[in-house]
């Protein structure tokens, strides 16, 4: 096996070389730093002016979840998690507060329309009112001419006297259509036939006993025979006569009751009828439209005469984002450009539950500007019905004038900073909170109404608990939470 050779000496021989040669430049080190000690020093200050500046500006933008760096993987939450540490989290406990969301809407002035008929085929004598007037429920509107309308009911009339006579006349049997129909008269004849068949009975049996004794002959007998067979005939159909009688005056009688109930209800409906020769207004309202004049001659019966509108109210067009916040009932007011810095008093009476994409208040007939889609929207929007509550006598509202509706929803609930809501989407978001031990959950909650300050929350969280109002970002599941600061707000007044 060959000797190696011992490396020390060599080792050292080198290190005292360096030493030598740093030995003899430490001279010319100390002579550089003499010559530029102005330079040297000024560097110095100048160097931890610089860091001084950067500990100052980048350190709390490297702690600051508002930046970039802070959620990348070089950031503060990503190095605490590497060191197994919990991260830093602003809390906020949840209070109560009333909210108030302002809903503006455009529309119009609108109104039940009724139409009122002329219905007789006669002229038009007189119209008593012009378009724009108010008119109240039973005005005489238009007078017809009732000339034929009066002769009718003056006939009419005579037709119920005939009928009442011709009634008398079947009471007493005197009615040249009843000879058949006279009870008492075949009673007479029924008793005049009895009488004759018994006669005739009995002067069969005589003839027999004659015949018997030879008094009399046999032809006598066969005619006695005859005459009685006669009888009985005579006295059968006088029988069936009665009967007929009996039963058909009752209906002779039931028929001419009848003609007189007929001919009195023709005086009722001619009656009646002549009322339509005076047109009335049915309600309350403006005469919208006047579509008769005078001397005119109604050709067709029911056609409308006039328009009456009715029930003014304020017809607006909401977003559909107002939908579930537009309520009947609910208060507020119309704006009008009629009356320029005036308001009218409504209230929502009626709401129509479908949203429409080419009516935007009233109507429009092209897209709205881009609302961040990239391209040309239409309105959606839904209609309610603002009753107007008061109207002063000196600004009359007209049907069609265009304005705004604005309604205030106020209601108290739950509120927690607007800072504590993350996905908001259909009014639903998600909220983390803090809870024991150094743990949070993320839970879904119900929004109500949202603004620049706080959330309104309808389910999900109750007063009280605290919320992650800074931090929760870059939370990730496994991860543990420190709350560094809660913050105590007003929501009533901070709002």
């Amino acid at each position: 096996m060959p000797k190696t050779e011992d490396p020390a000496p060599e080792k050292a021989t080198r290190f005292s070389l360096v030493k030598k040669r740093v030995a003899s430049l430490w001279p010319l080190l100390i002579s550089l730093i003499r010559e530029n000690r102005g330079l040297l020093i000024s560097g110095l200050i100048l160097g931890v002016f610089i860091l001084a500046v950067g500990w100052y500006i980048l350190f709390p933008q490297y702690l600051s979840p508002n930046t970039k760096f802070y959620s990348s993987g070089l950031g503060y939450p990503a190095m605490m998690r590497k060191l197994g540490k919990p991260l830093p989290a602003v809390v906020a406990p949840a209070g109560e507060r009333t909210f108030e969301r302002h809903i503006m809407g455009e529309g119009l002035a609108a109104s039940d329309p009724v139409l009122v008929p002329v219905i007789p085929l006669t002229s038009i004598l007189k119209v008593n009112f012009k378009e724009g007037d108010r008119v109240n429920k039973g005005d005489i509107m238009a007078v017809l001419d009732d000339e034929i309308a009066q002769i009718k009911l003056k006939s009419a009339k005579l037709a119920v006297s005939t009928a009442e006579n011709e009634l008398a006349r079947v009471i007493a049997g005197s009615a040249y259509v009843l000879a058949q129909e006279r009870p008492k008269m075949e009673q007479v004849n029924l008793k005049a036939e009895s009488a004759r068949i018994e006669l005739a009975r009995d002067k069969v049996a005589r003839y027999r006993r004659a015949f018997e004794k030879g008094v009399v002959s046999k032809v006598a007998l066969v005619d006695a025979e005859r005459e009685f067979a006669g009888a009985e005939q005579a006295y059968s159909e006088a029988k069936l006569r009665i009967a007929m009688a009996e039963q058909g005056v009752t209906k002779s009688l039931q028929i001419a009751r009848n003609a007189v109930a007929d001919a009195k209800e023709a005086v009722l409906h001619r009656t009646l009828e002549l009322e339509n020769y005076v047109v009335r207004s049915p309600i309350d309202g403006i005469v919208e439209r006047v579509l008769i004049k005078d001397g005119e001659y109604n050709p067709d019966p029911g056609k409308p005469g006039f328009v009456v509108v009715k029930n003014l109210w304020f017809e607006t067009f909401f977003d559909q984002s107002d939908f579930y916040f537009v309520k009947p009932g609910l208060k507020g007011e119309v704006r009008l450009e009629a009356y320029p810095g005036m308001t009218f008093n409504a209230e929502v009476d009626r709401i129509t539950p479908v949203v429409s994409f080419n009516e935007g208040g009233p109507e429009i007939s092209r897209p709205l500007r881009p609302r961040g889609s990239g391209a040309p929207e239409w309105a959606a929007t839904f209609k309610a019905q603002l009753n107007f509550t008061e109207v002063p006598d000196n600004r009359p509202v007209a049907m069609g004038m265009t304005g705004f509706g604005r309604l205030t929803v106020s209601r108290r609930n739950t509120a927690i900073p607007r800072s504590a809501l993350l996905s908001i989407s259909a009014g639903s978001g998600i909220v983390y909170l803090a809870t024991k031990d150094g743990n949070w959950e993320a839970r879904e909650v119900k929004v109500g109404i949202v603004d620049d300050f706080a959330a309104e929350i309808l389910v999900g969280i109750e007063p009280g608990e605290e919320v992650i109002i800074e931090g929760q970002w870059v939370l990730r599941e496994a991860d543990k939470i420190e709350i560094t600061e809660t913050r105590e707000f007003d929501y009533e007044k901070d709002g």
